[in-house]
C-alpha cells in the first residue's frame, strides 16, 4: 500500500482510504502505545482518541509522506495525556488487590517487576499473563496448556511468595488478612 496515496485519497474525503491507512498501522500503533501505558484498556482508549484527532485533523497534515511520524506524535501525547490524567495502578502487597493500589513510586513498580522476575517461570508466566497482559484465568489456561483450577493455584502459590520477596508491611498484612 502507498501510504502517500491513500493519504491524499483521504483528505479528499475517501473514508475507507483512512481506513485502510489506520488499519495497515494498527499493530505498530498498539506496540508504541504499550510500550507506554502497559494497559490494553488504556492502549484501546489512547489508539480510539488518536485515530479520533488525526481524522479530525488531516487537513493540518503539510505532507503525505509524513503522516506515520504524525498519527504516531499523536499517539504519544494521547498517552502521556492519558498518564498524567489517570491515575496509575499497580500490583501492591495482596495480589487480589492489584486493581485497587494506587502507584506511589515508580520505584515500587520496579521493584515489583524485579520480585516477579525472581519467581519460578511456571509461576512467574502466570503472574505475567494475568496481572500485566489482563488475562482470565481461563485464558491463562488455554495459553499455558492447563486447567484453570492449576492458574488458580499457582497465582496462591505466587502470591505468597511474591509476599515473602517484597516483605510484608503492616498494610499489606492487613489486607492480606481481610481477603
Amino acid at each position: 500500500m502507498d501510504i502517500k496515496q491513500e493519504v491524499k485519497k483521504a483528505r479528499k474525503g475517501d473514508h475507507e482510504a483512512f481506513t485502510r491507512i489506520v488499519l495497515s498501522m494498527k499493530m505498530k500503533m498498539y506496540g508504541l502505545a504499550f510500550s507506554i501505558l502497559r494497559s490494553n484498556d488504556d492502549c484501546a482508549d489512547a489508539m480510539q482518541e488518536t485515530i479520533l484527532k488525526a481524522y479530525k485533523s488531516l487537513h493540518t497534515l503539510k505532507k503525505p509522506e509524513y503522516f506515520q511520524s504524525w498519527i504516531f506524535r499523536i499517539l504519544i501525547n494521547e498517552c502521556n495525556q492519558l498518564l498524567r490524567s489517570k491515575s496509575r495502578l499497580v500490583p501492591v502487597g495482596n495480589f487480589d488487590h492489584i486493581a485497587k493500589h494506587k502507584l506511589e513510586t515508580e520505584y515500587e513498580a520496579i521493584a515489583i517487576r524485579e520480585a516477579v522476575e525472581q519467581l519460578d517461570e511456571s509461576l512467574r508466566m502466570v503472574v505475567h499473563l494475568f496481572y500485566f497482559q489482563d488475562m482470565s484465568m481461563r485464558s491463562v489456561g488455554e495459553v499455558l496448556g492447563i486447567k484453570e483450577g492449576a492458574v488458580k493455584g499457582r497465582l496462591f502459590r505466587a502470591r505468597q511468595q511474591l509476599l515473602h520477596i517484597l516483605g510484608e508491611s503492616p498494610e499489606r498484612r492487613v489486607a492480606h488478612e481481610s481477603k
